[in-house]
């Protein structure tokens, strides 16, 4: 296996733990909310269960992606599914607290940046757009079923406005990374 091979391999390894352990911190932030909201009566008892559920498949998922990282395999395709499966659990877990509080009035928005920012660790500007489409696709059929099933919660020009502007700001999210992606790829060249 050539050297660079074996760099890049390394390199994806290593930054996949990183996320892994930085995802157990995501996890406890979660477990923090519920916890907090539980104890002031925010949330429905249904909700804390259905939050619980979610955060303990969080923490599987999480900690198999870790384990499966810590192996010392020499193929780039295994580290980049890993990636896969933490951005779609990423993904998943946003749609889900996008949906469980309320659709367009949701702050949980703000969770989609978090797969493409992961996105970024493939160095691949069009994984980080691809990433920034599937968000924007996952949140419009979220917000969208829910104001269908909750048609009285808000205004359809309301409902358009908030999936334009988010939609476009996942995008311009992944374009900004793209940029930091290239000009360190240029960078490297350079050197």
């Amino acid at each position: 296996m050539s050297i660079s091979k074996k760099s890049k391999v390394s390199w994806l390894r290593i930054n996949i733990v990183r996320l892994s352990r930085i995802h157990f911190l995501y996890v406890l932030l979660f477990i923090a909310q519920i916890l907090v909201y539980d104890a002031w009566n925010l949330i429905a008892p249904t909700a804390v269960m259905q939050r619980w559920i979610v955060v303990g498949g969080m923490l599987i998922v999480t900690t198999a992606v870790w384990f499966l990282a810590h192996n010392r395999t020499q193929n780039t395709t295994v580290y980049r599914a890993l990636v896969g499966v933490l951005l779609l659990q990423d993904i998943g877990v946003a749609s889900f607290f996008v949906y469980s509080e309320r659709g367009m009035a949701s702050r949980a928005v703000m969770l989609y940046a978090v797969p493409i920012i992961i996105s970024a660790v493939l160095k691949n500007s069009r994984a980080v757009f691809a990433t920034a489409v599937f968000c924007s696709a996952t949140y419009v059929a979220t917000t969208v079923s829910y104001f269908v099933l909750n048609f009285n919660e808000g205004y359809k020009i309301e409902l358009y406005g908030e999936v334009i502007f988010y939609c476009v700001t996942f995008l311009l999210l992944s374009l900004l990374l793209s940029v930091i992606i290239r000009s360190r790829q240029n960078a490297s060249r350079k050197t």
